[in-house]
């Protein structure tokens, strides 16, 4: 059964070595009609790469590099196959071959060398970034199944079906071995094993077990949301039967709730284009939130014209009828900005989005997904123009609507700490796709900053107080695409010097106004 014509679904298999990942990903994608995306392959291909250009694995930038740089293909093996420059998923029916530029590597990374060194350069996060980003490009539009690590974590944390695959280590090393030997278990051709090659592979297995799991960065767990699968006992048909079960009732809900208005149309439009309806509740909304809260809390924005001067007038916004190209090519001018603030309180996106929308500006807030599952929220947030983003992954998909956005004219607010920061002494971790952002859509910075507004709800006091609180807003950080040759130096560099104005502008504050936090 095919979902093409149906509903769209991810399925992400993750698991440890050898658990049958790849064997029952495959069987899936054939029977269901899915494609099929080898993330294994992936790593394991720059493994092979950085082991025949004779780059020492320990050299943490030169793995890097080569992760960044590399050329992956993907083709399908059939007389109809195509080739393509990008990891794109091969298509169901079709036995999976891998290129590295023109070269067919497919025989050599499934070796033992390869398998004793593929955890080391996986355990890089900035090989592990590359790769996703990849693998997200190639899985965006659905009807995929894609197997690996962190597939339901990191890569696809909203897949639809999620299943946590497992084996015993002697089983996984018996399968590897049957394979080498040229074997196919999931076809029922067994093959004699070298006992003292199955030995060997049984020792990888647990070494790399040990590393995955202990890793810093990335260590093999299971999503909260994962089907667990013990794969010890189970043939390849047992254990697809159990993986189809999961997708038939998956797609079977998603189809009675297809006549449900897909948020992705809230994210993807322009504010302008929202329903008179909606516009009209919005404005509402804003003003009653803006009169409630000045009058309790007497906040005012300082600098508040160095905003307005940077953002574009909501009439002036390009339309989603307008080109990528003549969004993309927009004149500074007429494109938004990206405001980034430090986040104390539940008070702290207030004041920038109902004074800029009461001033005729379109702004779009970040929120963290979480709050999609609070149904209030769900409904309103992207009603009201908001984005969600998962933290603490690489969410391509939020940067691209966030990028589109901009392109079109409307400004997005970020809180770059990622959380409300209890005390100006706790450490927080900057989560920089603010910088990355401004790189995508060639856009100006604006640092602000808010104090007092901790003193709304101080700890063990469950309701606000009114307490004055004060913001203020810095000066523009101009992207410049010419100290952009080294792109990675000037991003952070960008990074720091946006975070140390806001937090600057915060010190500013507290120094004028004593006390307040």
């Amino acid at each position: 059964m095919s979902y093409t014509s149906e509903v769209y679904v991810i399925v992400a298999i993750d698991g440890p070595a050898g658990s049958g990942k790849s064997t029952v990903a495959k069987r899936i994608a054939q029977r269901l009609g899915l494609s099929y995306l080898d993330t294994g392959a992936m790593y394991r291909a720059v493994t092979f790469a950085c082991l025949q250009n004779g780059i020492d694995l320990s050299d943490t930038d030169a793995v890097a590099n080569c992760a960044q740089t590399i050329n992956i293909r993907f083709e399908a093996s059939r007389n109809d196959n195509s080739a393509d420059d990008s990891a794109k998923p091969v298509t169901a029916n079709a036995t999976q071959r891998v290129f590295i530029d023109t070269t067919e590597v497919t025989a050599d990374i499934r070796t033992v060398l390869i398998d004793q060194n593929v955890s080391q350069v996986a355990a890089i996060p900035e090989v592990r970034q590359a790769m996703v980003r990849l693998q997200q490009q190639a899985g965006e539009k659905g009807n995929v199944v894609a197997e690996g690590r962190d597939i339901g974590t990191t890569v696809f944390p909203n897949a639809d079906v999620k299943i946590f695959l497992t084996a015993d280590a002697c089983a996984r090393a018996h399968r590897r071995a049957v394979q080498r030997s040229g074997g196919d278990e999931a076809k029922a051709t067994h093959t004699p094993t070298n006992p003292n090659e199955e030995q060997q592979i049984l020792q990888d297995i647990k070494r790399r077990d040990e590393i995955d799991s202990t890793r810093a960065v990335s260590p093999l767990v299971a999503a909260t949301d994962a089907h667990h699968i013990d794969s010890s006992n189970l043939s390849v048909d047992e254990v697809c039967a159990k993986i189809e079960a999961y997708v038939h009732q998956t797609a079977a809900t998603k189809k009675a709730t297809a006549f449900i208005d897909p948020l992705d149309k809230y994210y993807e439009r322009p504010v302008a284009e929202f329903s008179l309806f909606l516009r009209a509740l919005l404005k509402f909304v804003v003003a009653v939130c803006q009169i409630y809260t000045k009058i309790k809390y007497r906040w005012k924005i300082e600098n508040f014209d160095t905003l307005l001067a940077a953002t574009v007038p909501a009439s002036e916004t390009v339309t989603n009828n307008t080109s990528t190209t003549a969004r993309s090519t927009a004149p500074a001018s007429k494109k938004g900005v990206i405001i980034i603030m430090n986040h104390v309180s539940f008070l702290d996106p207030f004041l920038p989005t109902c004074s800029l929308i009461l001033s005729g500006r379109s702004v779009r807030p970040i929120y963290k997904s979480e709050f999609n599952h609070i149904g209030i929220l769900r409904w309103a947030l992207p009603r009201f123009g908001c984005f969600p983003v998962s933290r603490n992954t690489a969410d391509i998909k939020a940067l691209r609507r966030a990028q589109r956005a901009l392109q079109r004219g409307e400004s997005i607010l970020i809180y770059p700490e990622g959380t409300r920061v209890r005390t100006d002494d706790q450490p927080v971790e900057i989560h920089g796709g603010f910088a990355l952002l401004a790189k995508m859509a060639k856009a100006d910075i604006i640092p602000m900053a808010i104090v007092g507004a901790r003193d709304i709800t101080p700890p063990g006091k469950c309701y606000p107080r009114p307490k004055k609180v004060f913001c203020r807003v810095g000066t523009p950080i101009v992207y410049d695409e010419g100290n952009a040759k080294n792109r990675r130096e000037y991003l952070a560099q960008l990074e720091q010097q946006a975070t140390q104005q806001m937090y600057a502008l915060r010190d500013v504050l507290k120094q004028e106004h004593p006390g307040r936090n």
